[in-house]
């Protein structure tokens, strides 16, 4: 099943293309090797969106089986941090081609480095045969909340918001976001710089814009937004976030994805609002681990996920050891 995200001119000369299509899109130089187009820097960040890395590799992978397999799972590991001046070369090794499953493993380079490495299972699909899930959270339907853009532009506009963070919330904004996100729970000022701990969020995502009815292109896009605000539960356990000032809070001094993991149970689709519910059952030694499970609105379980992170918390007002 291969991914194409090349749509057609349209009359008036301008393309359907949405931003996360122009995310995924790879070019093919040689058999089994592929070249990303567009590399997104996510502001303060030390390298490439690991979802943009995640959603590439699915891509490069899936463009190298037959169209009657889909994909079931893939387990990732982030090596280097990407370079987004840089394109990136993706590698596909054809593990194995069977009749019911087939696997590829795609290895990314920059510079001759290793920078990531990907292995992903398809499956032919079958009929439904007995199963079970987890339920759906009862959380707030997605029309009832405020989108985050529209969240940090009231923020923006309140006059009782600091500047610097008022300035921080600016460039926020300006960055081309491919994805929407609406969370389920209300935050107030207080509530980002100076969160309750919690070891659970959930919130609505869905990419911007319309896709076409290729579910590989789907599952792709979810791959990109699953890397989303998924480690930043583990900071929440602590009550930190990027923009944590009390003194009473740890602040965050670095955050990045060591591996990634997902399952696709069933078939969605990434342009219409999927509730993500991340969780985090332990960190320690500067590493913490989460798990993820993304559902349709009808409350079925389409795609569940792990990962576990470096994330190197330290408090603001540190105890100075005695000699």
């Amino acid at each position: 099943m291969s991914v194409s995200t090349t749509v057609p001119p349209s009359p008036d000369g301008t393309t359907n293309n949405t931003i996360i299509e122009s995310m995924l899109d790879l070019e093919e130089i040689d058999k089994d090797l592929f070249r990303s187009k567009k590399l997104w820097l996510p502001m303060g960040a030390r390298g490439v969106f690991g979802g943009n890395v995640v959603g590439q590799a699915l891509v490069a992978a899936t463009n190298t089986v037959p169209s009657k397999f889909t994909v079931h799972s893939l387990h990732s590991y982030f090596l280097l941090a990407g370079d987004h001046s840089v394109p990136i070369l993706y590698h596909v090794e054809r593990v194995r081609d069977g009749k019911s499953y087939c696997t590829r493993t795609v290895t990314a380079k920059q510079r001759g480095n290793n920078i990531f490495v990907c292995t992903a299972s398809f499956q032919v699909p079958v009929s439904d045969t007995p199963g079970h899930q987890y339920p759906m959270p009862d959380v707030p339907h997605h029309s009832k909340l405020p989108s985050q853009e529209e969240l940090m532009q009231s923020m923006v506009d309140n006059p009782k918001v600091p500047e610097n963070f008022s300035e921080i919330l600016k460039l926020r904004l300006a960055e081309p976001l491919a994805l929407e996100f609406k969370d389920t729970q209300k935050h107030s000022l207080k509530d980002i710089t100076n969160p309750p701990p919690r070891t659970q969020q959930a919130f609505w995502i869905k990419c911007k814009g319309t896709l076409g009815d290729n579910l590989a292109l789907h599952q792709c896009v979810v791959a990109y937004g699953s890397d989303h605000n998924l480690l930043g539960t583990v900071a929440l356990a602590h009550g930190a976030t990027w923009f944590s000032r009390q003194k009473s809070n740890p602040r965050i001094t670095m955050m990045a994805s060591l591996d990634h993991s997902m399952w696709f149970h069933s078939p969605f689709r990434a342009d219409e609002w999927m509730l993500y519910v991340c969780e985090t059952p332990r960190s320690g030694s500067d590493r913490g681990l989460t798990f993820g499970r993304i559902y349709k609105e009808d409350g079925t379980l389409a795609v569940s996920v792990a990962q576990e992170g470096v994330v190197r918390l330290r408090q603001n007002n540190p105890t100075e050891p005695k000699l």
